[in-house]
């Protein structure tokens, strides 16, 4: 009970009292004055204290929703920072990804390149050995770097792409020992043109 309405009681008590002591008309018309001056300072509490306590959850509420947005606003900014750090992530590793595609891949072309080079100079050495002494031991070499070859091809085959591979075909069939004069040359200029444009892919 507030401290308005408890004095609005007290001052009904002692009317009360006084009409007790003084009797008469004039002791009801006080006693009635006093209740009725007790129950409008009780009504003026009661408006005043639904007024306080409007305000109040008013204000609550104005704060909870100011809380509420702040909330809002900082899990969406957050949201947003975690989104582009993991993008960055996702570039640096597609990079970093696509960098390791292209060392391997320059390996694998370099090692056929290598491979297939040693084969056409091992085929011309036994073309010219023909009818010597030598014919038997140059074939076995020839043979032998034909292997490498093979070898080489299949790690091209492995890594790609598709147009690599198709000239790194083409360049193996060259080396035949029936394959025409100048083949060589002609799909060994192919395959470098296919390499280089592999290797220089986004």
């Amino acid at each position: 009970m507030s401290d308005a309405v408890m004095t609005a009681w007290i001052a009904a008590g002692s009317a009360v009292s006084g009409a007790l002591a003084g009797g008469g008309v004039t002791g009801w018309f006080t006693l009635a004055a006093a209740r009725k001056q007790a129950q409008s300072t009780a009504d003026a509490a009661a408006r005043q204290a639904d007024a306080a306590w409007a305000a109040g959850q008013r204000q609550a509420d104005a704060a909870w929703e100011a809380g509420r947005r702040q909330a809002e606003a900082a899990w969406e900014a957050g949201r947003l920072q975690a989104d582009a750090q993991l993008d960055v992530a996702r570039q640096t590793l597609t990079a970093q990804h696509l960098a390791a595609q292209r060392e391997v891949r320059r390996a694998a072309y370099a090692a056929f390149l290598a491979a297939t080079d040693t084969g056409n100079q091992r085929r011309l050495q036994w073309q010219r050995a023909l009818g010597t002494s030598e014919a038997a031991g140059c074939r076995d070499r020839y043979r032998a770097a034909l292997s490498a070859v093979t070898e080489a091809l299949t790690l091209v085959r492995l890594e790609g792409p598709d147009p690599v591979s198709s000239a790194a075909e083409a360049l193996e069939r060259s080396l035949d020992a029936n394959a025409s004069p100048g083949q060589y040359e002609a799909v060994h200029a192919d395959f470098l043109d296919a390499a280089r444009t592999a290797l220089a892919a986004p």
